[in-house]
């Protein structure tokens, strides 16, 4: 729901100020623990109980290669059994997938709300103006259904990343001879690997998720400008720290994009209320 957030300032009060900065919003870390915790480590977590079979039928088809090393036929079909159980375990992932997009739409429901408490929060400080009951009438932003729509298939990928790399390390560990105790300390590594990156989306999300709310609220109360605000991270972008306290439009962003829009980028955009 648009409105015009200059008319309500100028009707409650006779401003002074030609433009009023709206302080920038921070999301706290326990969001982005809270997405891989509800969304994505359940995926790395079925991958991490799915090893001990994955390692059994490994030690089962090695013994078969070791008493038939003669008969290839036999030894390509306990090959192929391997091949079964990791698209069986990969099918089952999937659905686990499907079945997290509860948690994901809680999740998302979750950070909006509190977005719209902390963007009402501001607005009242800027502008000793109230615009709780304009939020309300709003319903849910785009970029909820947008963010859920990506987290799946992050965590789609996720789990397909996980199935090759256990793919690839367990044929080629069959054609290495590679022991089995070798290939559990690989698998636990990949699945560690996941782990991580895992989190790492989860906090990338999280920004990217909070500053397209930024924006939607910002244009949606007739807002046009912000000032970019340097994430001072420790390897901040150079492009970045050069743009910290420049003024953009939001409908004509760097050709890199808005703050936050770059991956694992922690710049904010401080909407600016413009009183012509």
């Amino acid at each position: 729901m648009r409105y015009d957030l200059a008319t309500l300032v100028r009707r409650s009060q006779n401003p002074r100020r030609k433009t009023i900065d709206i302080r920038p919003i921070a999301p706290p870390g326990m969001l982005a623990q809270a997405l891989f915790a509800r969304c994505y480590r359940p995926v790395v977590n079925a991958w991490t109980a799915a090893l001990p079979r994955v390692l059994a039928e490994y030690e089962r088809s090695i013994a078969v290669r070791d008493q038939l090393s003669g008969n290839s036929g036999q030894f390509t079909d306990s090959i192929s059994s391997l091949s079964d159980l990791l698209d069986a375990i990969g099918k089952e992932l999937s659905d686990l997938v499907l079945q997290l997009l509860p948690e994901l739409r809680e999740w998302a429901a979750r950070v909006s709300d509190w977005h719209t408490g902390q963007w009402r929060g501001a607005v009242l400080s800027a502008t000793n103006v109230d615009i709780e009951q304009v939020l309300l009438a709003s319903g849910q932003p785009q970029s909820v259904a947008e963010t859920i729509a990506w987290n799946v298939s992050l965590i789609k990928d996720v789990n397909a990343q996980a199935q090759q790399r256990i793919a690839n390390a367990v044929f080629a560990a069959a054609r290495g001879n590679v022991p089995t105790r070798d290939l559990a300390r690989q698998l636990r590594e990949i699945v560690g690997m996941s782990r991580t990156r895992s989190m790492n989306i989860a906090s990338d999300q999280l920004t990217k998720f909070s500053s397209a709310l930024d924006q939607e609220r910002a244009t949606d109360a007739g807002l046009e400008t912000y000032t970019w605000m340097w994430s001072h991270k420790k390897h901040g972008r150079k492009e970045h720290i050069a743009r910290d306290g420049d003024v953009f439009r939001y409908d004509k962003p760097p050709q890199d994009g808005p703050p936050g829009s770059l991956p694992f980028c922690g710049c904010r955009a401080r909407a600016r209320l413009e009183l012509k």
